[in-house]
C-alpha cells in the first residue's frame, strides 16, 4: 500500500490553512494596522509562517508529484493540483476532487490498514 495518498490529503490540508491564514489573517494584520501599533507587531512576528508555508509548500509539490506520476493524472490536473497550493482556500477544493478520483479510479492507494 502506498503512503503517498495520505501523506498528500495531511500536506494539502496543512498547506491550505498555513495560506489561508497567513494571506487572510497575517498580512492584512501586518500592512493594513496602522504603523507600529499591536496589530501590525503581531503581524509580523507571525510572518515567519510564510516560511513554513513555502517549505511544507516543496514537500507538497513533491508528494504531488509522485502521485501523478503513479495516477498517470492529465497534465493540465496535474497542474492545476500543484499551484493550488498558491491560492488561498482553492487548495481544499481541489483536495476533495483529487480524493473522489482517486477512490474512484485507484481504490488500491485509497485502501486504509
Amino acid at each position: 500500500m502506498s503512503k503517498l495518498f495520505p501523506a498528500y490529503r495531511v500536506l494539502a490540508i496543512l498547506v491550505g490553512v498555513l495560506l489561508a491564514f497567513c494571506s487572510l489573517v497575517v498580512a492584512p494584520a501586518r500592512y493594513l494596522a496602522s504603523d507600529g501599533s499591536g496589530l501590525q507587531r503581531w503581524g509580523e512576528d507571525w510572518s515567519i509562517l510564510w516560511a513554513v508555508h513555502g517549505w511544507v509548500f516543496i514537500v507538497y509539490v513533491v508528494v504531488s508529484f509522485l502521485l501523478w506520476r503513479q495516477t498517470r493524472w492529465t497534465l493540465p490536473f496535474a497542474l492545476l493540483v500543484l499551484v493550488s497550493g498558491l491560492i488561498p482556500l482553492v487548495i481544499f477544493y481541489v483536495e476533495r476532487v483529487v480524493t473522489r478520483r482517486i477512490r474512484a479510479d485507484h481504490p488500491e492507494l485509497a485502501a486504509t490498514g
